[in-house]
C-alpha cells in the first residue's frame, strides 16, 4: 500500500512539474517603456522609506515607555 503512494505522489510530482515547464516561455517578447523605470524606483523608494518611518514610529512608542517605566516619576513630591 506504501508503494502505491509513492508512486501516485511521484506522478503528480511529474504533471505538475511537466506543466510548470509548458507553461514557462522560452523567450520573453516584452518592451518596458522608459516611463516604468522610474515607476518602479518611485516604489522602491517609497518603500524604503515607509519602512524607514515606521520603524521610527516602533522605536519612538518603545523607548517612551521604556522612559515612562524607568524614568522619574512626576508629580510626586517627597517634601
Amino acid at each position: 500500500m506504501g508503494t502505491m503512494r509513492k508512486i501516485t505522489n511521484h506522478r503528480f510530482e511529474f504533471i505538475f512539474f511537466a506543466l510548470l515547464a509548458a507553461a514557462i516561455p522560452n523567450t520573453a517578447h516584452a518592451y518596458l517603456d522608459p516611463g516604468t523605470g522610474s515607476m518602479v524606483l518611485q516604489v522602491v523608494v517609497a518603500g524604503v522609506l515607509g519602512a524607514l518611518f515606521t520603524f521610527k514610529s516602533y522605536v519612538r512608542v518603545v523607548f517612551s515607555s521604556l522612559g515612562r517605566l524607568f524614568g522619574k516619576q512626576q508629580g510626586r513630591s517627597d517634601a
